[in-house]
């Protein structure tokens, strides 16, 4: 009998899943996980992990041609999404591989220009946040010796650091507003 209430219970919760709303799920993963129920945490990541590395999030990350329009100050979807990869990664403590997505961020805004107050200035702002708490992702990944290979690490610090020091100077050059002050600082103090 205890197999069938399981079963039923299991099928009710997927029925929830279907059904709810983006922002209810968020409000019942943010319940549950906030329970200090001991190991759901834990779990919670495993699974985040597992579910990355099935949708193939950890492989390489494609070049974005076209981040936003220059004419229309509008960011690309696949600038929004590229930031989301890159969030999901280091939220779930591989922030080494987040820094793979961030980079092609950085280098897409080489040879682009946009307006300081717009929406592309609002993305790369969110962006510059979020190479900052990519990197803090690697000193948390460094911490706890999660991390499988340093040189894989390394590199792909390096990368970020060449892209954002590329950016640097290709915004200067048109006398634009450096929208990664923070994760220049960050990459900078950053030791490995």
């Amino acid at each position: 009998m205890i197999q069938q209430t399981v079963g039923h219970v299991n099928m009710m919760a997927d029925v929830v899943l279907v059904n709810a709303s983006p922002e209810d799920l968020r409000a019942i993963l943010r319940n549950m996980l906030s329970s200090k129920t001991p190991g759901l945490v834990t779990a919670f990541i495993t699974s985040t992990r597992a579910r990355l590395h099935q949708r193939g999030a950890y492989g390489t990350v494609a070049d974005l041609k076209q981040p936003f329009s220059d004419a229309e100050d509008v960011p690309a979807p696949q600038l929004l999404a590229s930031l989301a990869r890159a969030r999901m990664l280091y939220g779930s403590g591989l922030g080494f591989a987040s820094l793979e997505p961030l980079s092609v961020v950085v280098r897409s805004t080489i040879g682009h220009r946009w307006t300081d107050e717009g929406k592309v200035a609002h993305t790369l702002v969110m962006a510059d946040a979020d190479i900052a708490q990519g990197l803090q992702s690697c000193k948390e990944e460094l911490q706890g010796g999660a991390i499988l290979d340093l040189e894989v690490g390394r590199a792909a610090l390096d990368e970020l650091a060449a892209a954002l020091e590329a950016s640097q100077r290709d915004v200067a050059g048109w006398g634009g507003e450096f929208p990664f002050e923070r994760a220049m600082f960050s990459v900078q103090d950053f030791k490995l």
